[in-house]
């Protein structure tokens, strides 16, 4: 089948949510489908991607990559940077007018040469799904995959009003596509819930590297938190706390250490009694993160409250590393799920400071002993991108007359 993906977010992108859309069309490629991208950067391009397509669209207002460079610099306002703040507040997503417009151009150019069987829309936000939106209500003939990923309306940070907004595109767009992919069960039955289409499938998300099975101890006990950490969302003050509980009790060793890699939007306020022991690492590349995540011997995941159904991607990255994995998250939702599941860690709520603590001094026995979590392997492997994305796959092949059907 010939499929556009159509993404804000792809390589060479840095951000979390471009490595769900490169497997998409990775994995869907090796599977045998003719793969075409549209995408957004800040300047035009057409180059091949592990054998796709690849369509770079400039933003001309401003580009995602460097509005993110401007706030991991702290950089001054500047005016790119002022009007895209407009256009978030009056548009939700200002890729709606900056980008999409652009995108649509570039889109029906290539429709001219290419028929595309099945257009694969993705979350993060709007644009993409609305430009679907628009090619279908525009009398283009395919099959829509919506990606949805995480929610959007309920758990969306800004006022009432503007999630409100969102759920009347957010139906529309449920309504309308063919089938709407997801990365749990409990947001699809959320999704359920909003909409007249019956039509979902769940792919999560999962880790790119081969599993790791040797083990090596660090010299000084050591956790690590990589990746960003969230104003009143994503703190690790409560860790902080009973970890200097637990070296006060003299439970732990006081040279133990705690690293965060990556944090670039909060100044973190380490407590003095234990600012010898916390190592802050500036920002560094997803390859170096997956490396750094075995030269450790706890990997901490925070998880908002609240945000039930959502995974945080760094818990799949963090599945094939043979670390203990600590989460600091709901021990009902599925995250909890995940770990008990795959026999990689502990769960315990983030405001369980005692819980906190004994779910350190598990971490600590291990490391102390030299012990290896009796990881489930063959669990962890189904979470493998390329297995995830072959659920999509085979998805497509069992439904392909469905999919024939939709052009005539």
């Amino acid at each position: 089948m010939n499929i556009l993906i159509v993404s804000n977010y792809f390589c060479p992108s840095t951000t979390i949510a471009a490595y769900r859309i490169e497997a998409f069309a990775k994995y869907l490629k090796e599977a045998g489908h003719d793969i075409t991208v549209v995408t957004e950067w800040d300047e035009e391009n057409h180059i091949k991607w592990h054998g796709c397509d690849v369509y770079y669209v400039k933003n001309r207002i401003a580009q995602r990559e460097y509005l993110e460079k401007c706030r991991n610099l702290h950089k001054k306002w500047t005016l790119k940077r002022m009007a895209n703040a407009i256009l978030s507040r009056a548009l939700l997503d200002p890729s709606i007018l900056s980008w999409n417009h652009w995108a649509y151009k570039k889109i029906v150019e290539l429709f001219k040469h290419k028929h595309f069987d099945v257009v694969l829309s993705s979350y993060p936000f709007l644009a993409s799904h609305l430009l679907a939106l628009k090619l279908r209500k525009n009398g283009y003939k395919f099959y829509w995959i919506a990606d949805m990923r995480d929610e959007m309306s309920k758990f969306y940070f800004g006022p009432p009003f503007y999630r409100r907004r969102i759920r009347s595109y957010e139906h529309e767009i449920l309504d309308s596509a063919d089938v709407t992919v997801s990365v749990s069960a409990h947001l699809i039955k959320d999704f359920k819930a909003t909409c007249d289409n019956g039509r979902f499938l769940e792919v999560k998300n999962g880790y790119d590297y081969d599993e790791i099975h040797d083990v090596t101890f660090q010299p000084q006990f050591t956790m690590s938190y990589i990746g960003n950490l969230y104003k009143n969302l994503i703190t690790p003050y409560n860790l902080f706390k009973a970890f200097h509980e637990l070296m006060e009790e003299r439970k732990i060793p006081s040279d133990s250490k705690i690293k965060i890699v990556g944090n670039t939007y909060i100044k973190l306020n380490v407590p003095d009694s234990i600012k010898d022991n916390v190592i802050q690492i500036d920002r560094v590349s997803h390859s170096e993160a997956i490396r750094m995540s075995t030269e450790t011997d706890v990997l901490v995941v925070i998880h908002q409250t609240g945000r039930k159904g959502v995974y945080t991607g760094k818990v799949f990255d963090y599945l094939a590393t043979n670390k203990p994995i600590l989460a600091l998250c709901d021990p009902n939702d599925v995250i909890a799920e995940l770990l008990n599941e795959t026999k990689t860690g502990f769960t315990v709520d983030n405001d369980d400071i005692e819980g906190i603590k004994r779910s350190i001094l598990k971490c600590y026995s291990i490391w102390k002993n030299k012990e290896v979590l009796p990881r489930d392997w063959e669990k962890i492997k189904q979470y493998k991108r390329k297995n995830q994305i072959n659920i999509l796959a085979d998805y497509l092949a069992a439904h392909k007359d469905e999919v024939e059907s939709k052009k005539a």
